[in-house]
């Protein structure tokens, strides 16, 4: 037999689990959307990435045209290595700016460094 202080019993530890559940939910929650908000902030910043990328690549195709009298005496060996040598000067310039940009997805201040990035670079809105 039960009395009524053993069902108390009974509701208060039910009452306890189901706050401990409705806590671990709210944090659950909480992850997800700080993940989802990264991911569409992250999502946001391609058109900045993709604009300094090609931004630089038509300053190093330009130079590389530029330079095509002096380069006209290589080989077809050498001038694709002079190519792929630019090409990964540029992408480690590029490495550093938008690796930062990407970690800083989310971030209250990441407005303020994407808009950096862009007038470093010279690329406009």
């Amino acid at each position: 037999m039960y009395d009524i202080d053993d069902l108390g019993r009974v509701v208060d530890a039910n009452r306890k689990q189901r706050e401990r559940e409705a806590a671990w939910a709210e944090q659950i929650v909480e992850e997800e959307v700080e993940r989802t908000l990264r991911r569409l902030a992250a999502k946001e910043l391609a058109p900045t990435i993709v604009a300094v990328e090609q931004r630089l690549e038509r300053i190093r195709a330009t130079e590389m045209e530029r330079f095509r009298g002096r380069l006209s005496t290589l080989s077809g060996e050498q001038r694709e290595a002079v190519d792929a040598l630019t090409r990964g000067i540029l992408n480690k310039i590029l490495h550093g700016p938008i690796t930062e940009i990407k970690s800083g997805a989310g971030n209250p201040e990441h407005g303020a460094l994407v808009q950096l990035v862009r007038r470093i670079f010279g690329v406009n809105e």
